[in-house]
């Protein structure tokens, strides 16, 4: 059996700079890129130096992957691409594509443009760098090259957020990023046809928490939506509100928006509307995640 090596360089024992090097049968394939947000010098990045210590990057990496648009996962790339020197393929789904470039600039506005930071990227090294993107669909079989093919699944956790399955011959990978298993009124639960990888990399920054039913969280944050309004605050729902909760989302964030009803009306089933929510990532270019 060929070795399969892991070498985290981000993340490996704390949140936040998701970054994991993973070497299958000759391939190597990063994945995620992302920043900590805990640090304000070069300790936010991932320590890209353990890639290879001669040559350039992108001889060495086959290519990069994104799970999905959270800065903790994506929010180092345009650093590695532009600045560090990465130009090979960068796979993601579309959703994160549409959704990445707008997260990566609106921390660089608070970075740079407010505190002054320096050794950041700028806005046109975004643009740059997102034109190195390779957008896939979910299930959609991609092959790299002759023998490196990855598989995008359904992952549940945020718009666009995928799994994915890296195959090198007869040896696989299954890489999770952060998914979610119970669907909402947003999202689906994650989902992937069933295999058996030689190894899994799975998330587990919550894998020892209990949490509330999805009903207590429902009303919690009801409540707190309410509390808002009535102490002259602003909510998601007023035109000239701040927008804070799901700007710019239309459709896709419509079933959580109808969750903002009185707190003694009692739950309509209705307001989850299946159809829609298939409809709506079916435009955006996703399978549903729950079958």
């Amino acid at each position: 059996m060929p070795e399969i090596r892991v070498t985290p360089l981000g993340a490996g024992q704390d949140v936040g700079r998701s970054c994991i090097l993973v070497s299958i049968a000759g391939k190597n394939v990063m994945l995620d890129c992302g920043m900590h947000m805990g640090f304000n010098d070069d300790r936010r990045f991932p320590d890209f130096s353990y890639i290879t210590q001669n040559g350039r990057l992108t001889d060495f990496l086959d290519c990069v992957i994104i799970s999905h648009f959270h800065l903790d996962h994506c929010g180092a790339l345009p650093y590695f691409s532009e600045m560090v020197g990465y130009d090979g393929p960068i796979y993601m789904t579309h959703p994160t594509q549409a959704i990445c470039p707008i997260l990566l600039e609106d921390y660089r506005k608070i970075a740079v443009d407010k505190k002054g930071e320096a050794n950041f990227f700028t806005s046109q090294m975004i643009k740059d760098c997102m034109k190195k993107v390779v957008a896939v669909h979910l299930h959609q079989t991609v092959q790299v090259d002759d023998e490196l093919e990855i598989k995008a699944y359904y992952a549940g956790h945020v718009l666009g957020a995928a799994m994915f399955q890296i195959k090198v011959g007869s040896e696989s990978v299954v890489y999770t990023g952060d998914y979610n298993m119970t669907p909402d009124r947003h999202l689906g639960a994650a989902w992937i046809d069933k295999c058996r990888p030689n190894l899994l990399i799975t998330e587990s920054t919550y894998a020892t928490t209990i949490r509330d039913s999805k009903r207590c969280r429902e009303r919690d944050f009801l409540k707190k939506v309410h509390e808002t309004v009535e102490r002259g605050g602003k909510g998601a729902h007023e035109p000239e509100g701040a927008h804070l909760l799901l700007h710019g989302a239309d459709r896709e964030g419509q079933p959580l928006l109808q969750a903002v009803h009185p707190l003694d009306q009692p739950e309509d089933p209705q307001d989850f509307r299946a159809e829609e929510h298939v409809r709506v990532q079916a435009h955006q270019g996703l399978r549903p995640g729950f079958r």
